[in-house]
């Protein structure tokens, strides 16, 4: 039997889609609803997620139609989950439904207490202008428009132009029910609507349109010129509290009934970095979802540290009243059901063979921190082939050599392990993966860097080398002064 039969998902057909990395923002393209459908499909919803979902839905449900509506921050390591998380729940929330006819939430496997929130939610939207969601990352890019950002990703979410002075133009055409007929009208000129909206106001073809529908914007085209520049200049400023209020009303309730909406903000810390300015800017962004939308409108956003984490965050702490961490407890959960799910009728092969070389294995480095404990029994057979003490040396060697801990996140671990079992995929089961292959994986990125140089990779190889020949014709190799005889484990 070899190891790639062992697997419920086999590792040479079994796709890692999105590499292990979620991109908070609203889906459109069809790849980019593929990888959705891909994410779904493998959420493990289970442990700090599923406590982590059911708090924020819990807590909207709650404060519904009332005069406020508590803002969620969730937080957690670099790469830990939490835009996977908030991902998962931007399309939960309004079940997104994709072109081969699956929605969210029949090919996600949730549990009772999630999937009953979810119905809860669904008729709450029912009641009170249906489901919305929006979603989008923040960033350091935002600078000093983060309002403006906001309304961007607002605006996209219901197909608008994300720049503001342009989605109001469009709102504007919508409300007096000259919209369709302009935009028509434009690309029966054989011009493409959203490349001519780019140049609004010197587009001599959406001039002509305007009058030609009596669009109320002037009596010639170089008026109607005149009255978008005017009325629709580009923004070198942010936008006010009350102008990013009236514009999220104007975009999702054109006929006064606000939907039930999430507002989800990816990597809002990495805005606020350690500039004051801005840690007031999301005061008030937070303030004005949490009081001016009676309670329908969610906003849930996202940082490496939880609020008492660094002085500016502890700032936002009466604004994001709902909490959600996310720790590496549930990162070994996701891996084993994501990658290493085994067949059930090929546990009790795996579970003989590794207790054949159970005395063998107990004796890894027996004396060092990273030693066998009597918890490793549990995860034996779940965890094959990797080894508990490897996966330990695995996760110190990363954090040793990545100080800024990417290497060490959920996204790397996935890829990492991933590969891993491919390498081992057709070896005979009982083929365990290499404590060397970590090296294998990260030496070219580490030379690149200059973590590790170039010498001591020579050194590295050429020792590796020797000990390969070594092993196949059983030569006595020396290092450090010591006489090891290798033997051939196939042999």
């Amino acid at each position: 039997m070899k190891n790639r039969e062992i697997y419920v998902h086999d590792p040479y057909t079994n796709e890692l889609l999105n590499n292990g990395v979620a991109v908070v923002k609203d889906t459109a393209s069809a790849e980019e609803l593929r990888t959705l459908q891909y994410e779904l499909s493998t959420f493990v919803c289970d442990g700090q997620y599923e406590k982590g979902l059911l708090r924020i839905l819990e807590s909207y449900l709650r404060n519904l139609d009332k005069p406020e509506q508590p803002a969620v921050w969730v937080s957690g390591f670099y790469g830990s989950g939490k835009s996977h998380l908030v991902k998962m729940l931007r399309a939960l929330w309004v079940d997104t439904e994709f072109p081969d006819g699956a929605t969210a939430r029949g090919l996600a496997r949730l549990p009772d207490s999630v999937s009953d929130a979810l119905r809860e939610l669904s008729t709450a939207g029912r009641r009170f202008g249906g489901l919305h969601a929006a979603a989008g990352t923040l960033g350091a890019g935002a600078g000093d428009h983060a309002r403006l950002t906001v309304l961007g990703i607002v605006f996209r979410s219901v197909g608008l132009p994300e720049q503001y002075p342009l989605a109001r133009f469009v709102m504007r055409l919508r409300d007096i029910g000259k919209l369709d007929a302009v935009r028509e009208e434009v690309e029966r000129q054989g011009k493409q609507w959203d490349s001519e909206l780019r140049h609004l106001a010197a587009s001599p073809v959406i001039a002509a349109a305007l009058l030609e529908h009596d669009a109320g914007f002037g009596d010639t085209p170089a008026e109607v010129r005149e009255t978008l520049r005017a009325q629709y200049p580009a923004r070198t400023t942010d936008v006010s509290n009350e102008e990013m209020v009236t514009a999220i009303r104007d975009a999702l309730a054109p006929t006064g009934e606000f939907p039930c909406t999430l507002l989800a903000l990816d990597e809002v810390q990495q805005y606020i970095n350690e500039v004051g300015d801005r840690t007031r800017v999301i005061q008030e962004i937070a303030e004005t979802c949490r009081t001016r939308f009676g309670g329908r409108l969610l906003l849930v956003a996202t940082g490496q540290s939880a609020l008492t984490g660094t002085p500016q965050l502890q700032r936002l702490q009466d604004r994001f009243r709902v909490l959600v961490h996310l720790s590496d407890e549930d990162v070994d959960t996701v891996i084993r059901k994501i990658v290493l799910q085994k067949k059930p009728d090929a546990q009790d092969r795996i579970d003989t063979v590794l207790k054949t070389h159970g005395g063998e294995i107990s004796r890894h480095l027996t004396e060092s921190k990273i030693g066998p404990v009597p918890e490793d029994d549990r995860w034996l057979v779940a965890d094959y082939p990797l080894l508990p003490t490897r996966r330990r040396f695995w996760e110190r060697a990363l954090r040793a050599i990545d100080q800024g801990g990417v290497q060490g996140q959920l996204r790397n671990q996935l890829t990492t392990v991933h590969e891993a079992i491919r390498a081992t995929a057709d070896a005979p089961l009982g083929t365990v993966v290499g404590t060397d292959f970590l090296f294998d994986q990260q030496a070219i990125p580490l030379l690149q860097t200059g973590a590790l140089s170039q010498q001591v990779y020579n050194f590295i190889q050429e020792k590796k080398i020797t000990l390969i020949i070594s092993i196949r014709f059983c030569q006595p190799l020396k290092i450090g002064g010591i006489s090891l005889l290798m033997r051939n484990p196939y042999s």
